[in-house]
């Protein structure tokens, strides 16, 4: 019995010992730590959206979309009642801009995309997204149209891009 005893208080110590050197580790770096300062003005369907704080936009000069070359441009912010998510795909090729729109505002949801190619993606509304660089950052500007005719308009401008996280297997 001295013996078991003996192990359950030398095993609880090592726990003890092992939890508080975890706690006391700084924590991992989280996505926030990828932030950089934005500036949204958005309408989305006759309604602002208008945010300027710390958000996320990222690039990726050699990406893919549906087995497409493209560099890729994305955006988004997300607070507890709303959320803009953009991403641009400029072809290669030069076969012009691709852009997904994602705006939830005033408790209604507007979505519109230009990604189709030969291997994949479907159209939802129309649209163009231009963007001017700036420095380290730029400027997305945005006219699109839901399908269901809603208008998206607008501009979002990022201070600086990180390096985009490769995602999917295309």
């Amino acid at each position: 019995m001295k013996f078991s005893s003996a192990v359950s208080l030398g095993v609880c110590g090592v726990l003890l010992f092992v939890s508080v050197a975890a706690a006391q580790r700084p924590a991992p770096s989280t996505p926030a730590d990828d932030t950089v300062a934005v500036t949204i003005a958005l309408q989305a369907g006759g309604g602002p959206f208008r945010f300027t704080g710390q958000a996320t936009c990222t690039h990726e000069p050699r990406g893919y979309i549906y087995s497409v070359p493209a560099q890729l441009w994305s955006v988004a912010q997300t607070d507890a009642t709303r959320r803009v998510s953009l991403t641009l795909w400029r072809q290669a090729d030069g076969a012009g801009d691709m852009f997904t729109l994602y705006v939830r505002s005033g408790g209604k949801t507007y979505k519109t995309s230009t990604v189709k190619t030969k291997d994949g993606g479907s159209q939802e509304g129309s649209g163009e997204v231009t963007f001017a660089k700036a420095g380290a950052g730029g400027t997305f500007t945005v006219n699109a149209t839901t399908a269901s005719g809603a208008k998206v308009s607008g501009t979002i401008k990022c201070e600086g891009f990180r390096a985009a996280v490769a995602e999917g297997g295309h």
